[in-house]
């Protein structure tokens, strides 16, 4: 399985950066190790039963009943592992606790290849369950009475063995294994191991509580605590998540620019951010960057965690203060990726799914839910009742993989929407396009603004894939108003988190609250601006208009630095030459928000 997942990913991480035999060999090495332990320890239970029961277990039925959790355990975790080998493009990092809730909607509106999919895991599961079984017996028939002590002796220097060369604290499967490059981790690492680590912490905060400087210069470098210059009368607004769209979609020079007329038009009056960037990987960790403002630092989405009771600044509760209405659209069924509980955490008044909407069975519906077209004609409808001022957020679903195309949808330019997420792209404009000529005729859409943001990169080709370090988190973002129509291009890298700050600009908000981020309409932005993505449960990357640094949080060191503007392929690791002021300033930085996250969650 190690090395099917080595050449179906090959792509994707560029060749895994083994560049010689010394290479080869540490990813075999601690390959090697990282299943021999999940192996041991998934067995050693069985194995030592069978070594102290000896000869009872010879009766038939005690055999079985003996066998069956560890076949259970074994084909769950063979499972896994496969599961990660086609899983891995979308999330990116070995499995955890988080698959506990991405999982729910497609087999609930799958289309018939979805179902198939499910097929085919069941009988993997139930063929590798029935193989595993007969070898649980063979062995259990196979150790003697004779024979068990020397038996037991061998698996004891085993175990022994393994623990000595890998040394405990390595065996943790988000510790930084610095022998390996960063990228090679989850070739190396077996996902049963990284599942059960994860549920064994999934409520604990992913960062240790390390200490790099005093409080008081801590919060001189990096504070949560923001105050808006608000606009002088409060404003509706409208906010696009787009879901997995790249900024290839909007970069003329990018060979998977869409075709896509009137989104064009619209970026061409708006301010337009051409460096924005997602916080991490994942639409539950995207959406709580973008709508609270905080950073996920747990392996499961935060509204889920133990730390709902983070102190927060709860964007609907906010503008609730300036007489505000707010509501959520979404096509998926309630509360999938819990997104309902999530807009309740924020204080967010109404949540509308597919269900809410009238004769949505008879809809055409994409494998995550009902296409974008019925949302926002339901949604069009809802925000001329609402009260004014009103804030309104419209998650879609269809530019999502599997990229499902409704039957009447015509691409008018198919020799440039040449992939599958570029054709649902152009699907998604025309329906926007509808929405915004409907929209503009009523009363609400004059003291209107419209943010539009993408909730994590997605690949724009799903055969032609490269991850990379700062293009894998490039988004579109950009606002338009239409009483301000005027094109401004901002090159300052943005991030997520900066979207609560400018919707509780928009607010009129003049109360102080808590975020990571900054106002994307504050002039400041554009001069040494410092972003935060997130990597895996232990990497994160801090990123201005120069340099990316890479930094373990576990470890509590930086792993690398690249003048991506000079060095695009990132070859040459500043970290291995001499500190300069610039390098020692971003990696304080780190640190600074390192331990303001650590402290925050902590409740310090």
């Amino acid at each position: 399985m190690k090395c099917i997942f080595f050449i179906y990913n090959y792509n994707i991480s560029n060749g895994w950066s083994i560049e010689g035999i010394k290479d080869a060999a540490l990813v075999l090495k601690w390959s090697l190790c990282y299943d021999g332990i999940i192996i041991l320890l998934i067995n050693l239970p069985l194995l030592l039963i069978v070594i102290v029961a000896g000869k009872f277990l010879q009766n038939k039925y005690l055999s079985v009943l003996v066998s069956i959790p560890f076949v259970i355990l074994n084909s769950f975790s063979l499972f896994l592992n496969s599961f990660d080998i086609f899983y891995y493009r979308f999330h990116l990092q070995r499995a955890d606790a988080d698959l506990m809730y991405v999982l729910r909607n497609p087999f609930v509106n799958g289309t018939l290849h979805v179902l198939l999919i499910a097929l085919v895991m069941l009988i993997f599961i139930f063929g590798t369950g029935w193989l595993i079984y007969k070898n649980i017996i063979r062995v259990i028939n196979g150790i003697s009475t004779s024979n068990r002590y020397v038996f037991s002796t061998i698996l004891l220097l085993i175990l022994a063995s393994l623990f000595f060369l890998t040394g405990t604290k390595k065996l943790l499967p988000t510790y930084p294994l610095t022998e390996l490059k960063p990228v090679q981790l989850p070739l190396v690492q077996n996902s049963a191991h990284t599942f059960i680590y994860s549920m064994y912490r999934r409520n604990e905060a992913a960062i240790p509580g390390i200490k790099y400087m005093t409080d008081t210069q801590q919060e001189s470098l990096f504070s949560i605590h923001k105050k808006n210059n608000p606009v002088a009368a409060p404003k509706n607004i409208v906010l696009f998540i787009m879901e997995s769209v790249p900024l290839d979609f909007f970069d003329s020079s990018s060979s998977y620019k869409v075709a896509m007329p009137f989104l064009d038009s619209l970026v061409n009056k708006s301010i337009f951010f051409s460096n924005a960037f997602s916080y991490s990987y994942s639409s539950n960790k995207g959406i709580t960057a973008i709508l609270a403002g905080l950073p996920t630092i747990t392996d499961i989405p935060l509204y889920h965690s133990n730390y709902t009771s983070i102190k927060r600044s709860s964007v609907g509760t906010e503008l609730a203060k300036n007489n505000y209405s707010s509501a959520f659209f979404i096509g998926d069924n309630y509360d999938d990726f819990g997104f309902a509980k999530c807009c309740k955490w924020l204080g967010i008044q109404q949540y509308y799914c597919m269900q809410d909407i009238p004769g949505y069975r008879q809809m055409e519906k994409h494998s995550m839910g009902l296409h974008d077209e019925y949302v926002l004609n339901f949604m069009q409808e809802k925000l001329g009742k609402m009260q004014e001022p009103f804030f309104a957020v419209q998650y879609n679903i269809s530019t999502h993989y599997p990229n499902d195309i409704p039957q009447s949808f015509k691409d008018k330019y198919p020799a440039i929407n040449t992939t599958p997420p570029m054709k649902t792209m152009q699907y998604f404009n025309d329906c926007l396009e509808q929405f915004f000529k409907n929209s503009s005729t009523q009363s609400w859409y004059k003291n209107a603004v419209f943010i539009f943001c993408s909730d994590h990169w997605a690949q724009p080709h799903t055969k032609n894939i490269n991850i990379d370090p700062i293009e894998s988190f490039r988004i579109p973002l950009f606002i338009y108003d239409p009483a301000n129509e005027k094109k401004i291009v901002i090159s300052s890298p943005v991030s997520q988190l900066d979207i609560v700050n400018t919707i509780l600009h928009f607010g009129a908000a003049k109360d102080s609250f808590i975020s990571y981020g900054q106002n994307l309409t504050d002039t400041a932005l554009q001069t040494n601006r410092l972003v935060f993505t997130k990597i895996n449960s232990a990497v994160y990357q801090a990123i201005n208009d120069k340099y990316i640094l890479g930094f373990n949080a576990m470890e509590g060191k930086a792993l690398y630095c690249y003048n991506y503007m000079q060095d695009p392929e990132k070859k040459n690791n500043l970290l291995q030459q001499l500190a300069t002021p610039a390098l020692d300033s971003i990696i304080l930085q780190m640190q600074a928000i390192l331990q303001t996250a650590s402290n925050h969650y902590r409740g310090k």
